[in-house]
């Protein structure tokens, strides 16, 4: 390893960072006896599958088989190295890594993170400075109808009109210009000139789930230049199309299990004013499967609440596709023509607004609807375009009990039989009525052939893998076990480690299965350690003593079967070479020769 951070530090990080509450900050967890259980946030699944064990403080797939402990965790789905996962676990209980021995710090990927993360407060200070101070600026937020404590909640501020005022506030603060531009908040005109990227506009703090300050997205006040909203740009902490504005406050307040998507910053705030605290923002119209996939981990149902004007419907059509192929439930919430949930909830209220959702169309409703508006089903042309794209639509749908209720829906609508439409559905889809489907909600795994995967195990494996449960399951029993093989007698390498680890630790109680993870570094040698770890002691009738016996004995009539296979073959080998053997050749032969002897009695003694 390029880099070397004491095992009692690691592990003190470990304990220290519980992984349910490490993992919520990520994806929704249901209680479920003394384990969690929820939507995988590294597959996608309908049906929950990964699951977190309490005790353990282990995670699991049985989808698609990862495994690991808390550093693993935030390493996979943060996309980092070790020391990083590490350094970050460290933070947030406030540990400080060690300085000695410590081969290779962190990286200057994670300097630069965390270096981008403190310049972000500090502008978001700056800008809630200004903004207390900006008659026109509070104002606008008053008259948008938001009170103090909301703008206080969102940590709203000002960015002011003048040229650098930013630049030159956050230098004295002792930031560098470097890393000003490398979080977005200052750009660089022809000549090389440095300007504030936000000027004279509400600034909006945008804050992951974690609850870092990734990014600012800036509404204009006035006649500003430029466009009406403008948002950081990509950073190596903010990434727009990963994004959500609002999932932080939204992950905690799931109302019937599901999420709100909306287009603005007010829409989310006013919502969140008024009581609906499931609602979050896609950071403009160009929703993407990136979060659709972050959503997924929180709620399968969501409801899209578009404004209604013509982008707005573009946005919408295009978001209810990617969240549809994400695996989502998806309905669609009709607004008014002309208005957004910010001005309807400011006009209406919470209530009218709640009875709106309930109204939500289905996603396939919501396209027929379109379709109705679309043609005058009275014109006879109309109504032949308006099936020919209805049928479109039904010819997607993945429930045949869904096919059956739409098919009839359409056929009241336009006056034509429903075998008449069902198999146009069934020509334009390119099957028959006898075709095999898939329904919906079926999960989506992933076969990796580890652990998990349905095949025959080799006998020996299979007694490998046992002794490991017993040695992990029963320290007493460590001592004995150890004392009969070593790591060479287990064919397989991964095997081979983990005996030697275990061997290493002796009979301590106190060893955690989640601090062994630890000693393995690639991701696929974790899922299996952890999915191991997740097994029962192996049945034994006759007796753990006769368990072990009987798993040795299997290892050793092995390894000797591999040894003598070798011998046979290199003796054939120089056999046949003959008169031609070197010197050197001549005496290896021999000693194959003696050596296979010895082992067909072995194994003919075992």
């Amino acid at each position: 390893m390029g880099y070397q951070i004491p095992e009692d530090f690691i592990n003190r990080v470990r304990e220290n960072n519980d992984l349910v509450e490490v993992a919520s900050e990520y994806m929704t967890l249901t209680r479920n006896g003394d384990r969690y259980t929820g939507l995988c946030p590294f597959h996608r699944e309908d049906t929950p599958s990964f699951n977190i064990s309490v005790d353990k403080q282990l995670y699991h797939c049985f989808g698609c088989g990862v495994g690991g402990n808390v550093i693993n965790f935030v390493m996979s789905i943060e996309n980092l190295d070790f020391v990083d996962a590490v350094k970050i676990l460290a933070d947030r209980c406030g540990m400080l890594m060690p300085k000695e021995g410590v081969k290779k710090g962190v990286s200057d990927e994670y300097k630069l993170t965390k270096r981008i993360l403190e310049i972000n407060v500090a502008a978001a200070r700056y800008y809630a400075n200004c903004l207390s101070k900006s008659e026109k600026a509070m104002e606008y937020l008053k008259g948008r109808g938001l009170d103090s404590k909301t703008v206080r909640s969102f940590g709203l501020g000002f960015a002011p009109e003048g040229w650098d005022e930013l630049a030159v506030y956050l230098k004295h603060k002792g930031f560098e210009q470097a890393v000003l531009e490398k979080a977005g908040l200052v750009s660089r005109n022809k000549s090389g000139g440095i300007y504030d990227r936000f000027r004279n506009r509400i600034i909006f703090p945008i804050i992951d789930v974690r609850k870092r300050l990734v990014g600012f997205g800036g509404r204009a006040l006035g006649d500003a230049k430029g466009p009406k909203y403008l948002n950081s740009p990509e950073t190596p902490v903010f990434y727009k199309g990963s994004t959500l504005y609002g999932l932080n406050f939204a992950k905690d307040h799931i109302q019937n299990d599901e999420i709100i998507v909306v287009e603005g910053y007010m829409d989310v705030i006013s919502l969140h004013r008024a009581g609906i605290r499931n609602a979050v923002a896609s950071l403009g119209t160009a929703f993407t499967q990136r979060q659709a996939e972050v959503l997924k981990r929180y709620s399968s149902s969501i409801t899209i609440a578009y404004d209604t004007d013509a982008a707005g419907q573009a946005a919408t059509r295009k978001g209810m596709e990617i969240l549809k192929a994400a695996g989502c439930k998806v309905r669609i919430l009709q607004l008014p023509d002309g208005k957004d949930p910010d001005d309807y909830i400011k006009s209406h209220g919470r209530e009218e607004f709640l009875k709106l959702m309930e109204k939500a169309l289905p996603l396939t409703d919501y396209r027929i609807a379109l379709l109705e508006k679309k043609y005058d089903l009275a014109d006879r042309q109309d109504r032949i375009e308006f099936l020919k794209e209805a049928v479109l639509v039904l010819s997607k749908l993945d429930s045949e009990l869904e096919l059956a209720e739409y098919t009839r829906m359409i056929a009241q609508k336009t006056k034509v039989y429903e075998s008449t439409i069902r198999k146009e559905i069934y020509r334009i889809a390119g099957r028959d009525n006898r075709r095999s489907r898939n329904i919906y909600g079926k999960n989506r795994h992933n076969s990796n052939g580890g652990e998990y995967s349905y095949s025959v195990k080799a006998a020996n494996l299979e007694a490998e893998k046992n002794l490991l449960i017993l040695m992990l399951k029963e320290p007493k029993l460590r001592a004995d076990i150890s004392g009969r093989l070593t790591g060479s007698d287990f064919s397989d390498a991964l095997y081979g480690r983990l005996f030697e680890i275990l061997k290493s630790k002796g009979n301590q109680d106190s060893l955690k299965e989640a601090d062994i993870v630890n000693a393995f570094t690639d991701q696929g040698e974790v899922n299996r350690v952890v999915a191991m770890i997740q097994q029962s002691l192996p049945a034994s009738g006759e007796g753990i003593d006769k368990l072990i016996s009987d798993c040795i004995h299997t290892i050793s009539i092995h390894k000797y079967r591999i040894r003598s296979d070798f011998l046979k073959g290199e003796i054939e080998r120089l056999a046949g070479r003959g008169k031609e053997r070197t010197q050197d050749e001549e005496e290896l032969y021999k000693g194959y020769c003696e050596e296979f002897v010895r082992v067909q009695r072995r194994l003919k003694g075992l």
